[in-house]
């Protein structure tokens, strides 16, 4: 399952996820096939994005940085309005030590391919 920006959609990715209004009136039900007119009609609704099943998008391919070095860079954004929180404050650490091991991870494997 992969949220995504509705303007990265196609014909033929399906819904994970029912699309909803703001009052919570379901507009697209989860395993709809995507249609042309159905995005014509989520973007008139003005979606912003919907959650797909699969991973349709690679990062690179879309231009959004999906690796473990910039999620590491954005956690404090992230948990900003939850600063002071005691659970909270152990989940980002869970995820900092987390996000650290995939980045050095990741950077390895990079360097082991010459990139």
């Amino acid at each position: 399952m992969q949220k995504i920006p509705l303007t990265l959609a196609k014909p033929g990715m399906k819904l994970a996820k029912a699309v909803t209004r703001d009052n919570g009136m379901v507009v697209m039900g989860p395993g709809m096939e995507l249609t042309e007119s159905h995005l014509d009609r989520l973007r008139s609704m003005e979606v912003d994005r919907i959650t797909v099943e699969g991973n349709p998008l690679e990062g690179a391919c879309c231009g959004v940085d999906t690796s473990a070095a910039h999620r590491l860079e954005r956690l404090d954004h992230l948990f900003r309005r939850l600063a002071g929180d005691p659970w909270q404050d152990e989940v980002r650490g869970f995820l900092n030590e987390y996000l650290r091991i995939k980045a050095a991870e990741q950077a390895a494997r990079a360097a082991a391919e010459g990139k």
